[in-house]
Formats: C-alpha cells, sequence, structure tokens
C-alpha cells in the first residue's frame, strides 16, 4: 500500500472518562486526551489512515505537554513566558506548545493574568508595596506590560494603596531616629517611592505618620 502509515493498524483501544490509550500494530502505544479523538477513528484490527494516524500523533503531542505544564504549575506558579521556554528547552516544538498554552488560558487553567492576580496577593500580604512596584517586577518576570498595570491597579485599588502607604510610613519612622525635620520627611518619601508608591501619595504618608505630627504616628504597622 502507499503511505507510510497505510500499513498500520489499530490494535487496541481503552478509553476513560477523560484519556484513552490506543496501541498501533507499529508497537507505539499513544495516550491522548479522549476528547481528542476522532469520530472516524477505525476499528480494532482496521487500518489507520496516514491522515488520521498523524492526527493521532498530534494529540498524543500536546497531551505530553499539558501534562509537563501541569508538572510545572505543580512546582510553582510561572509566566506563559517562562512556560514556553521550559517546553521549548525539553524539545516540545512550538507550534503544539502555543495550542496548549492557548488552551489553558482559554479554560481558565492559567494564564498571565491569573500568574499576575496571586503574584499580586501574595506580595501584598507579605508587605505593604504600591502599584508601580507590582506592575513593574510583573511585567520583568514575563507579564505582558499593560495587564500588569492592569492587574495592579485591581489588585490595588487607590484607597487601599494609599492605606499601605501610611502602613510603610509608620514602620519606616519607628525605625529611624531623631527629629522629624524636613529631611527626614525627605528621606522617608524617597523610601516609599523605592517601594513603588507615587510621589504624592509617599509624601502624604510619611507627613501623616511622622512622630508628634499627624494621625497615626504611633500606631502599629
Amino acid at each position: 500500500m502507499d503511505g507510510a502509515g497505510a500499513d498500520i493498524r489499530l490494535l487496541s483501544l481503552d478509553r476513560g472518562e477523560s484519556e484513552a490509550r490506543l496501541t498501533l500494530s507499529d508497537g507505539t502505544m499513544l495516550e491522548l486526551a479522549s476528547s481528542s479523538l476522532p469520530p472516524d477513528l477505525p476499528a480494532c484490527g482496521d487500518v489507520v489512515p496516514p491522515a488520521l494516524l498523524a492526527a493521532l500523533h498530534e494529540a498524543a503531542l500536546r497531551k505530553r505537554i499539558a501534562r509537563r505544564l501541569f508538572r510545572e504549575l505543580d512546582r510553582r506558579l510561572r509566566t506563559r513566558a517562562d512556560l514556553r521556554a521550559r517546553l521549548l528547552a525539553a524539545d516540545f516544538p512550538p507550534g503544539p506548545v502555543d495550542e496548549v498554552l492557548d488552551r489553558f488560558a482559554q479554560t481558565g487553567i492559567h494564564s498571565d493574568r491569573r500568574f499576575a492576580e496571586a503574584w499580586c496577593r501574595d506580595t501584598l500580604r507579605a508587605k505593604p508595596v504600591g502599584r508601580r512596584l507590582l506592575a513593574d517586577r510583573l511585567a520583568r518576570s514575563g507579564v505582558p506590560p499593560q495587564l500588569a498595570r492592569t492587574v495592579a491597579a485591581e489588585q490595588l485599588p487607590a484607597d487601599d494603596e494609599a492605606e499601605l502607604a501610611r502602613t510603610a510610613a509608620r514602620a519606616w519612622w519607628r525605625r529611624q531616629r531623631g527629629a522629624a525635620d524636613a529631611r527626614a520627611l525627605a528621606r522617608g518619601q524617597r523610601f516609599l517611592i523605592g517601594r513603588g508608591f507615587p510621589p504624592g501619595t509617599a509624601g502624604d504618608a510619611v507627613r501623616a505618620t511622622a512622630p508628634g505630627r499627624g494621625v497615626g504616628g504611633g500606631e502599629p504597622a
């Protein structure tokens, strides 16, 4: 018969609720998602047409990529760019890698938005920082800059950012010695700006929490 796969037959099919295993006459065993099984799959013992054989191999490849992705995400939440780089380094081809990553995003399993939201929540629980720091670090990790800014704004509304700035300022003042003079105020503002707070928000927070100057100067962070 003509065609490289024309004489390959389907020997067995074990179909579960989510996964299917196929054994072919050339000794190959393919594992793929049950939903990827083609409706025109031949009966056991029949020849698998070359085009259909290629489609089965592609579906099995996507299944291997998905498994690798789940293993990566079990270890640590990562950006799409990081995951893609790791999969390519493992010799998976770019096309199927992008297909699986797209499907993960469409089904809500993983996306840069989900990564960014989780990263912002974890960071804000650890220490008070501003939107700019959140957005900058997300962008450096591989999240698209516009998405990074959007998620940072969603996770840290303006009122919450101002309160966090005051929390950071109170903690900063407790570590200072000497008078709360103009130079100290300037240093405190620079510190908060370095934490990602806007200059105006930083200045207001430092002045409001300065010992003996504003409300909340002696409150714990």
